[in-house]
């Protein structure tokens, strides 16, 4: 069980990073914030990929399973940060996604 938590705690802590990179990215582009937005979104961006590696699986396992961790994190970051409130269809889709990462990766073979 700790290593689920573990494993868990990483990929959320990759897609903090990723989400938030990248939303630094996109303020920079789209909403003309400075290039020191576009900077440290890209150095953050960097740091989720060094992150990532600290999974105990394979790269292609991870980064499908991260898959569905991103997406449930960006409904969430869109919740908190932009203050859009997810509907019915995204809260179920999210569901669906976190019932296909526990059976990837986390699924006793």
């Amino acid at each position: 069980m700790i290593e689920v938590a573990s494993s868990l705690g990483i990929f959320f802590f990759a897609a903090l990073l990723e989400i938030g990179g990248g939303y630094l990215v996109w303020k920079w582009l789209r909403v003309d914030r400075g290039i020191i937005f576009g900077v440290m979104g890209g150095l953050i961006l960097f740091s989720y990929g060094i992150i990532m590696t600290f999974q105990p699986a394979e790269f292609g396992k991870v980064y499908a399973t991260y898959g569905g961790i991103f997406v449930v994190s960006s409904i969430i970051w869109g919740y908190w940060i932009d203050k859009k409130r997810p509907d019915r269809f995204e809260i179920i889709g999210s569901v669906i996604v976190l019932i296909g990462v526990a059976i990837m990766f986390y699924w006793p073979r």
